[in-house]
């Protein structure tokens, strides 16, 4: 398995508005790059950045501060070293 060396950052959220502030905030707070928002239904969306660990880290953990002072995160996490494999399943066009 190769990895690429960048990490995958998760963020999911209830409400659109939500999402764009803390994807807003993300983009703000360290030098990472939205690849991917997937709408699961109105209310639910999940959106997927990338960068180095440690922007990656600061930038969910940003995300999640928005999320939780709104009551609406649902999850969260980050994947250090994301296998290419992993990425390209992400991308997928929905």
């Amino acid at each position: 398995m190769k990895s690429v060396g960048i990490a995958v950052g998760m963020i999911e959220t209830l409400g659109i508005a939500t999402t764009i502030e803390a994807t807003d905030m993300m983009l703000k707070t360290a030098d990472v790059a939205v690849f991917q928002l997937n709408k699961t239904d109105p209310a639910l969306v999940t959106t997927y950045i990338t960068g180095d660990v440690s922007a990656v880290k600061l930038a969910i953990e940003a995300g999640k501060q928005v999320a939780e002072r709104t009551g609406a995160l649902v999850a969260y996490s980050v994947i250090h070293s994301a296998d290419n494999l992993t990425i390209n399943q992400l991308i997928i066009e929905r």
